[in-house]
């Protein structure tokens, strides 16, 4: 469980630090349209990473799904989130190329995309939170 508590925790890191960190710093230091090149320039390195520790947290976690409700919750939550991460550039990421920014679509997509994300990021605390507190009442 140990090795899960640390892939988790790093694929959180990561979806976090660059939607807060660097996404942000970029639009704040750029101009829009330049933020926007520096960062879809990073997207494929950004989800690949997310999506390997997505996968290994998973993995790491798959042999506890039946230890309780909250491996079984946890679980589904990291495998969600991983669908919601994989979708981004698999679907997504093609329906907004067609499009060019400041359009109808390119603003549909973007918001569909934001919205995957957004759900990762506080689906995959939320999996960790459950996995560790079903160890700790295991513990008790």
């Amino acid at each position: 469980m140990k090795l899960y508590a640390w892939l988790a925790g790093a694929w959180a890191a990561v979806l976090w630090f660059f939607t807060f960190g660097v996404a942000r710093t970029l639009f704040a230091v750029f101009p829009r349209e330049r933020a926007g090149e520096v960062t879809t320039a990073l997207f494929p390195a950004y989800f690949t990473v997310a999506i390997v520790l997505g996968i290994l947290a998973t993995a790491a976690l798959w042999p506890h799904r039946r230890d309780g409700h909250r491996a079984t919750a946890a679980l589904i939550l990291q495998l969600l989130a991983l669908g919601a991460l994989a979708a981004i550039p698999a679907f997504i990421a093609p329906a907004l190329a067609g499009h060019a920014p400041g359009t109808g679509g390119f603003r549909l997509w973007h918001g569909v995309s934001m919205a995957l994300n957004l759900f990762s990021l506080l689906a995959v605390p939320a999996a960790w939170i459950l996995a560790c507190a079903r160890r700790r009442e295991r513990n008790l």
